[in-house]
């Protein structure tokens, strides 16, 4: 198990190190490591990918000070489109006008303009009419319409595990949880739960993290674990993070359970390569940097990315 921890740990050093090479200017090749070098893995924080940055600078952030029930709608609309691109079209949202949105989106799609993002998938959940009226009305009218009370539920909470299970009650946000993760993650880093009780406790473990899990306890990748088990086990990674990453260049006071849960999933596809049990789906593509400003901190200081290719996986 030590092996697996110590690999598991170096590969978030090498990726972080890789982010930080490339935003400092330096030219590629930002590793040695071939598996790295050639194909697409997301950084070990989700607030250093490329939409995720944008969303701070752009969208919504700690220092926000529009109301809460908008801050929450606006970061669910953005997650299920999924791109800065549409964003910047569509503008945040005060008072919603569903038939717009629907429209914009059609428009967008029709001009093929990039509008929903290509690192997840949004299904219809079975339902057969345009993608657009699925999300308008099926997935975001409900939270609109409940915006407020969501946000008191939240608040009165603070934790990301029941502010998680209450938005994943809606069409388009449970299941397996992933689109109610990825907004309580962002409302973490805005006034609406900024200091949750449970970001260093708890992650929502998908199914790439629980197959890093597997790996590090040397156990079948396909045995399915609790969220219980899983977040223990996430939890004693967490616990001797200090000592696996110190001296290193990541920022440890950073790391949370998110950070463990992301990173596992993420290694998970490395050993997949490394092992010869698999190949992930996007090889990484070495394009011109969009923004080479060596701007240095830790991730909460918002460093930029400097690549296209940041988008989460």
């Amino acid at each position: 198990m030590t092996e697996t921890v110590e690999s598991f740990f170096g590969w978030i050093k090498e990726r972080h190190n890789i982010y930080l090479s490339r935003a400092a200017g330096n030219p590629p090749p930002w590793t040695e490591d071939p598996i790295l070098a050639n194909y697409k893995f997301t950084n070990p924080f989700r607030e250093n990918d490329r939409v995720t940055v944008w969303m701070r600078q752009n969208w919504t952030n700690l220092q926000d000070t529009r109301p809460h029930e908008e801050i929450l709608f606006n970061t669910c609309m953005f997650r299920m489109i999924g791109t800065s691109e549409f964003a910047e079209e569509h503008g945040w949202v005060s008072n919603w006008e569903p038939e717009y949105t629907k429209c914009l989106i059609e428009k967008r799609i029709a001009q093929k303009l990039r509008t929903f993002t290509g690192a997840y998938i949004i299904t219809n959940q079975g339902l057969k009419m345009p993608k657009s009226q699925v999300v308008v009305d099926y997935f975001l009218t409900p939270i609109w319409n409940d915006r407020k009370d969501l946000v008191t539920v939240m608040k009165a909470c603070n934790t990301l595990q029941n502010s998680h299970e209450f938005l994943g009650k809606y069409k388009g946000w449970g299941g397996g949880g992933f689109m109610a993760y990825e907004v309580v993650t962002d409302l973490n880093y805005t006034p609406v739960l900024p200091e949750p009780l449970d970001r260093y406790s708890w992650a929502n473990a998908g199914p790439g993290a629980v197959r890093g899990l597997n790996r590090i306890h040397d156990r079948k990748l396909t045995k399915g674990l609790n969220q219980k088990q899983a977040n223990d086990e996430m939890r004693q990674l967490l616990v001797v993070a200090n000592q696996y990453l110190e001296g290193s260049c990541v920022p440890v006071d950073d790391v949370d359970m998110r950070t463990i849960e992301h990173s596992l999933c993420e290694w998970d596809k490395y050993e997949r390569v490394r092992l010869k049990q698999g190949e992930p789906r996007s090889l990484f593509r070495v394009h011109e940097a969009v923004n080479k400003t060596p701007v240095l901190g830790t991730v909460n200081q918002g460093i930029p990315p400097v690549s296209e290719y940041e988008d989460r996986l």
